[in-house]
């Protein structure tokens, strides 16, 4: 019997097909999860690039900008991102007032929550030193991902931060749509000028 047993250990018989066997289904979900990896990395970074891209747009604002035209900004981000569904925007201008910080209008598109100055303590290590009277827009995006196969990576939402300054003008003038400037046909008496 231990003849056998010896003959057993030493045969290298069909050694290329085990190994295969063993291999195969660790190299393809190695190769799944580095498709995944990289695919994220690419949404996360268009999603990064689309968001400086739509800071810069109203950093040149010097007109009265509504909540149509963020929600216009919101649509370019989706097609930026190749995104159909779940992404949001949320544009913030703020200012500095005897040492604080005050927000002076936020619009949020698709269901996300505007914010106000009771939120302010969240993110404040996050703004940048302001002087007395300067203004600062914060644009965030968030961007869901779900990846193409199920390694584990489901759920993940991509949340950009971006400050910048007004560049032409010391503010942005926002205009929510509850008092417009102008009045279409067949306008209500106080609806507008």
């Amino acid at each position: 019997m231990r003849r056998y047993v010896r003959r057993f250990l030493k045969d290298t018989d069909a050694a290329v097909a085990m190994e295969t066997l063993i291999i195969t289904p660790i190299l393809a979900w190695l190769f799944v999860a580095s498709f995944i990896f990289f695919d994220a990395f690419r949404a996360y970074n268009t999603s990064l690039k689309a968001t400086y891209a739509i800071a810069d747009v109203l950093s040149r604002q010097t007109d009265t900008i509504f909540g149509s035209d963020l929600e216009g900004l919101a649509d370019v981000f989706d097609h930026i991102t190749r995104n159909t569904a779940g992404s949001s925007m949320r544009v913030t201008e703020i200012s500095q007032s005897d040492d604080q910080y005050l927000i002076r209008w936020s619009y949020a598109t698709d269901g996300r929550a505007r914010l106000f100055n009771a939120n302010l303590p969240e993110f404040e290590e996050q703004l940048p030193v302001m002087a007395v009277g300067d203004r600062i827009l914060l644009v965030e995006t968030f961007l869901p991902y779900d990846p193409f196969f199920d390694l584990g990576f489901e759920g993940i939402e991509f949340t950009n931060f971006t400050v910048t300054r007004p560049r032409f003008a010391g503010l942005v003038p926002f205009n929510d749509g509850s008092a417009p400037t102008y009045c279409p046909t067949g306008c209500d008496v106080g609806e507008g000028s």
